[in-house]
């Protein structure tokens, strides 16, 4: 991780007033009419060009649409985000082109619940707030605890599970945007927002956690658990994770 925050210093970047021409079309992952859709934000590894909510969008078909937006450099786009502010207009500028007037819930899981956090404040400045934020097992990484193993580890994982081949499922780019959007959210402080805000935590650690665990996310008020680890939350266990969402949405109704 360390090397890759480095190299991605050279990796092609755009600015702020290029943020429209490298926003990119966000996935359609299932299909409704209820309201408000659910706008899902990944992490920043590549998840081998299978969407990174695919295990949690099925249990919304035939209720609500489901969008997940794409981080530009990672398996799609040709440049990587210069800075936060670049990151959070394209994707905002591809969250409104998408949806136009209606209003969505957005939902991050792990360090794209810092994405969905900078995507509300950003969607807020623009006058178009979303209805809600649901943030999924999602660490705010703070200074004293970017260096833990643990959290360092957490994208090696897929590289590990699918082992040489890994080597042929990605490029440069990809991994050197791992690297710079990670870099551009060390030391950030989650802006103030006034959109409702829930943080749903995993109730069984992974097998290398230390004894404080548990996820947390400063000055939201609404907290859930759903069954399973910080990865199965939305694979094996994903039913109870959309069941938790799905509660707090109608309530917020």
């Amino acid at each position: 991780m360390h090397l890759l925050v480095t190299a991605s210093i050279g990796a092609p970047a755009f600015g702020p007033e290029e943020a429209a021409r490298h926003a990119l079309p966000p996935l359609r992952l299932a299909a409704g009419t209820r309201g408000p859709a659910l706008v899902c934000v990944p992490g920043f590894a590549s998840n081998l060009d299978r969407p990174w909510y695919a295990g949690l969008a099925p249990c919304f078909e035939g209720e609500r649409d489901v969008f997940e937006v794409r981080h530009p450099g990672i398996d799609d786009g040709d440049a990587v985000a210069r800075d936060r502010e670049s990151l959070t207009e394209a994707q905002a500028t591809a969250v409104r082109h998408q949806l136009s007037d209606r209003r969505c819930v957005l939902v991050g899981h792990s360090m794209g619940g810092t994405a969905a956090h900078a995507l509300a404040t950003r969607l807020s400045d623009l006058g178009a707030p979303p209805a809600g934020l649901v943030l999924i097992d999602s660490y705010h990484v703070t200074p004293d605890r970017e260096a833990e193993p643990w959290l360092l580890s957490l994208p090696a994982r897929i590289p590990l599970l699918v082992g040489e081949s890994f080597d042929t499922m990605v490029d440069d780019l990809t991994l050197l945007s791992l690297g710079a959007y990670t870099r551009m959210f060390r030391g950030w402080q989650p802006e103030h927002t006034e959109v409702p805000t829930l943080l749903v935590r995993a109730s069984e650690p992974l097998a290398d956690m230390p004894r404080e665990w548990r996820s947390s996310w400063p000055g939201v008020r609404d907290m859930a658990g759903t069954a399973g680890t910080h990865l199965s939350v939305l694979e094996e266990d994903a039913a109870t994770t959309a069941k938790v969402v799905r509660d707090w949405i109608e309530a917020l109704a």
